[in-house]
């Protein structure tokens, strides 16, 4: 067995001897489940911490702090630098991929080293001892992946802690945690440490496992142990400030990624700065948790080397690209079901019914069946002029779906449910439908633990099909409504909202506008295969013709409303707009790349009115938008493929794919 640092020092990392025979292991397999971005990085901590509040009448607060060092002297002792070093060295040539080598090679290259530590407050902290099997501790450090989280908490299956390790050059990860409850023989902080590289071999020719301990000899001597465990006490706060990682006065847990990088860029291309990251930081929390944020239960400090945000109750209104949201959440209470106008809020509470647990699946607490009839609350507010513009609209015509822990599952374009137009919407579930100050409704908590179970691990959507842990755990029939909740409850709700009929005067008054379903449809270029035509006539009507020159695709031709569909035919239009993407093909019709569209411009055909384009995404979609009573534009794209020209010769077509849209027509 290998150890490093003195029998009397604070801490150890400790990697085990292993015969080289032995089958080679990878390290952290899990790892490979998960997107690697940055966006699914802070979405998977904040979400374990929101899950960890101890105090339920004020928030969890977390910071996110990036170090880099100048002089990392003293750090480098407190983390045993040289011994850490030497084995993720060894280990990344054994690597499959990019990681270590890209890493140690980055830094022996002159790279800038960065820690990013993440500091919660009032939250439980890392409970549970070394040997316990069912805890905190043995989720998130013994071992990674595995979950000991139930009920309706946001991060059931506690495999998103993985992604500490992949957003590490060295895949090492430190924790120290002030416990809320600590056991016998337990004082706080507690500070341990894990490292999850390939088998390697040393220079001396040893062979080592592919995970290290970091932590107190002490454990080394324990017979169900034989590892280093836990630092705790004085020892350990003495270490963590050595560490960057010293805690504030309240309970929960400091985390220290040394080594951090964009996980998405493990061949260290292209990392971003200090005020790129504050800037993606501060966008996936507002996206994400802007619901856990104004309820007032979750506040959150960035600062990157300087760059700072500061995300609160009072401060989560400002952020344009959400803003709607916040307006439509802040406003249900109240909430008539029809719109009065722009910038309004209209809501509708729609009967959901689900399944009861299985009779041995529920607590001892827990009575059965479990309720199964209930609500969820749909809510939407039409825009105002101005939202159409900048931040907002790029979230236009979508659907936050949340529950109770207050993060948003999934964005979902109205478009996929026919609805299309110019509002915000939201669909508020279990827990997430109780008002501050007020009790949960005990079908609101079902519907919360059943939510928890459809969602996958990464926590982005509610499924039914093909869910068997759903399955397993409530009566038959579950899949359907587990499915049915963003699709034909959704699609019910919005339909109140935005076709609702009112009564004014005696008299049936309707919207001045029909708003029309969206559709999707590919284009292949000359020579390739178009789909089949659907039943209903597509929304739009175009044609397209290419030409490559160089490394460059040119695209013209012309677009307009479709005049088949009867509610366009003779009618006045008002205006319309179309977002599209261009996709090269191989040719099997297998899709090789997105084309990089770098500009987009359109003129009138027909008709009195004006055009707007631009392109969004860094190049990957193109939009055309027409205001006035226009048939058609003719439009021109300059595009390209990214990547080596020589690719162009493989490719044998393109398809146009029309993303979204929407057209807008006088009743």
């Amino acid at each position: 067995m290998s150890t490093s640092g003195n029998e009397d020092s604070a801490g150890l990392w400790w990697f085990e001897e292993v015969p080289c025979g032995r089958s080679r292991k990878q390290g952290l397999i899990q790892k490979k489940t998960f997107s690697r971005d940055l966006e699914t990085f802070v979405r998977e901590i904040l979400q374990n911490s929101t899950d960890a509040r101890e105090d339920p009448n004020d928030p969890v607060k977390v910071s996110f702090r990036l170090h880099e060092f100048d002089d990392r002297t003293v750090f480098e002792e407190a983390l045993r630098w040289n011994k850490l070093y030497d084995h993720v060295k060894a280990a990344g040539k054994d690597q499959d991929g990019h990681g270590l080598t890209d890493y140690v090679e980055y830094l022996e290259d002159g790279g800038t080293f960065r820690i990013l530590i993440v500091e919660e407050e009032n939250a439980k902290g890392i409970q549970g001892n070394e040997e316990d099997q069912d805890s905190d501790y043995a989720a998130l450090i013994r071992d990674p992946g595995a979950s000991n989280k139930g009920g309706s908490t946001g991060g059931r299956h506690g495999l998103g802690s993985t992604l500490l390790w992949v957003a590490s050059g060295f895949q090492t990860v430190l924790f120290n945690s002030t416990l809320a409850k600590e056991m016998e023989g337990q004082t706080s902080p507690r500070l341990v440490g894990r490292c999850f590289i390939p088998t390697h071999e040393l220079s001396d020719g040893e062979c080592y496992a592919n995970d290290g301990w970091f932590g107190a000899q002490s454990g080394m001597e324990r017979d169900e142990l034989q590892r280093p465990e836990s630092i705790w006490g004085d020892a350990a706060s003495d270490l963590a400030d050595n560490l960057e990682m010293g805690r504030p006065d309240s309970y929960g847990t400091t985390i220290m990624i040394p080594g951090f990088r964009d996980p998405a860029d493990p061949a260290m291309d292209d990392q971003p700065s200090p005020q790129e990251l504050c800037r993606e930081f501060e966008k996936s929390t507002a996206d994400y948790f802007w619901p856990a944020i104004r309820a007032g239960d979750l506040e959150v400090d960035i600062n990157m080397c300087g760059h700072s945000s500061r995300l609160t109750k009072d401060t989560i209104k400002d952020h344009e690209r959400i803003a709607p949201f916040v307006t439509c959440y802040d406003q249900i209470r109240e909430a008539p079901e029809s719109f009065k106008g722009p910038g309004t809020v209209a809501k509708t509470n729609e009967e959901y019914s689900i399944v009861s647990k299985k009779e041995d699946e529920c607590e001892e607490n827990e009575e059965y069946p479990t309720p199964s009839d209930g609500h969820v609350t749909v809510a939407a507010r039409k825009a105002n002029p101005s939202d159409t513009e900048g931040p907002a609209s790029k979230r236009i015509g979508e659907i936050a779906m949340f529950r109770g822990p207050g993060m948003v599952v999934k964005y979902k374009s109205g478009h996929y449910l026919g609805h299309s137009g110019k509002y915000h919407a939201l669909l508020a579930a279990g827990k997430a439908r109780t008002l501050p100050g007020e009790s949960h409704d005990s079908t609101d908590e079902a519907i919360d633990d059943f939510l928890a179970m459809a969602e996958p691990p990464m926590h982005d959507r509610w499924y039914g099909e093909k869910n068997d842990e759903l399955s397993a755990k409530y009566e038959y029939g579950a899949k359907g409504p587990a499915d049915d909740i963003s699709t034909k409850i959704l699609r019910n709700g919005l339909s109140k909202i935005l076709y609702n009929q009112s009564r004014q005067g005696g008299s049936l008054t309707r919207p001045g506008r029909d708003i029309l379903p969206k559709t999707r449809s590919d284009l292949a270029k000359d020579g390739g295969t178009n789909p089949p035509t659907p039943t209903i006539p597509p929304l739009f009507d175009w044609d397209i013709k290419d030409e490559i020159v160089g490394n460059s695709w040119n695209f013209t031709g012309s677009i307009g409303p479709n005049t088949e569909r009867k509610q366009i035919a003779g009618n006045p239009i008002d205006g319309w707009e179309t977002t599209f993407e261009i996709v090269a093909l191989f040719e099997d019709n297998r899709e090789a790349d997105t084309v990089v569209i770098e500009d987009v411009d359109a003129e009138v055909e027909s008709g009195s009115g004006s055009t707007t384009t631009e392109t969004l995404e860094h190049g990957e979609k193109g939009r055309i938008e027409v205001q006035g009573d226009v048939k058609n534009v003719e439009y021109s794209i300059e595009a390209r493929l990214p990547g080596r020209r020589a690719r162009l010769g493989d490719v044998s077509k393109t398809r146009l794919k029309l993303t979204d849209g929407s057209v807008e027509v006088s009743s």
